[in-house]
């Protein structure tokens, strides 16, 4: 008698590109049938011509989600009855979810009937309030180095402000323009905003740059990353740079990270850093190493995510078999 070869799990992947094209390369590594697609907004016609692979899909894992009544991923979570929906959380996506359940517009199929991780612990209990019950589950972060380079002979700090004004609304642009002027003697690089678009004339201390391929090319020339934020996920861009031994200066907590917010406190961060540099008291940032290469191993994370998958996989039959039309919020 012939053994035929195990059906790979299929995955339909939506949302956000970066994250979504991350997944589709990690989980078809591990043999799934996984395929990222372009996520349709709210184009009804761009829905129905992705609906046929949406429904034969074993998963559809969204990066990043609306969750209003009559959204079109209302409609998903409806339609894919047995099967899950795994809505994963990445930081922006939270506020227009509360926003939307401060309204009274929340869907409850979603909220209800769809998996909901979080990339981060804080974004999880963000969703309490709202009913949505989620996890926290890291994605797998493969931009972190193996070896941290030394730092470089000139102190230079990384600012991060986005072009997008909506995301610009979360970012402290106040704090991160002032402290090139306030710092006159510190070199600050910002990115991914070009110098068109910033306001006012910048100080000769400032590069502006716009989108950056080459992050690690950049982080080399980097002694500092200043991500300033009223709302943020688990930012990939601080564990990138703490996996290279960068100091970092951030609104949120990590091992590693110099947790700051407003000018005064992330200036006096900042001088105190140069003036270890000056002194050549400046080292690698070995409590940011560690953590990042431990608590966010790729391999290791990849690994607890697929898994968590394919236990909804088993969930789902489980529940098929049964005839429940209900489905587990969270893992």
């Amino acid at each position: 008698m012939a053994w035929s070869r195990p059906r790979r799990p299929r995955a339909a992947i939506l949302g956000l590109p970066y994250f979504g094209r991350l997944l589709e390369g990690v989980l078809a590594e591990r043999g799934w049938g996984a395929r990222f697609y372009a996520h349709p907004g709210r184009d009804l016609r761009g829905w129905l011509r992705l609906l046929p692979a949406l429904l034969r899909a074993d998963l559809v894992y969204l990066i990043s989600s609306r969750a209003e009544r009559r959204s079109p991923q209302d409609l998903l979570v409806r339609l894919r009855r047995r099967r899950s929906v795994v809505v994963h959380w990445v930081g922006t996506d939270v506020l227009i979810a509360m926003d939307e359940w401060r309204r009274g517009r929340l869907s409850p199929a979603v909220a209800g009937r769809a998996v909901h991780w979080c990339d981060a612990p804080w974004l999880a209990e963000e969703l309490v309030a709202a009913g949505i019950r989620a996890v926290h589950v890291p994605l797998p972060v493969t931009g972190l180095a193996r070896e941290a380079p030394p730092l470089p002979a000139r102190f230079r700090v990384l600012l991060y402000l986005p072009v997008d004004a909506f995301d610009r609304e979360v970012f402290d642009m106040a704090t991160l323009l002032r402290l090139p002027f306030e710092l006159p003697d510190v070199s600050f690089t910002l990115i991914p905003s070009g110098s068109s678009t910033l306001p006012g004339p910048l100080p000769p201390n400032l590069e502006a740059r716009d989108w950056v391929s080459d992050m690690d090319a950049l982080y080399r020339e980097t002694s500092v990353l200043v991500r300033l934020t009223s709302h943020d996920g688990t930012s990939f861009m601080v564990l990138e740079a703490l996996s290279r031994g960068r100091h970092v200066i951030w609104t949120y907590p990590a091992p590693g990270v110099c947790q700051a917010a407003g000018f005064e406190a992330v200036a006096a961060a900042l001088r105190d850093l140069y003036t270890a540099h000056a002194e050549g008291r400046l080292g690698l940032n070995e409590a940011g190493i560690q953590y990042a290469r431990t608590e966010h191993d790729p391999e290791r994370v990849a690994a607890a995510l697929e898994a968590r998958l394919r236990r909804l996989l088993a969930a789902n039959g489980r529940r098929r078999s049964r005839g429940d039309r209900t489905s587990t919020a969270a893992d």
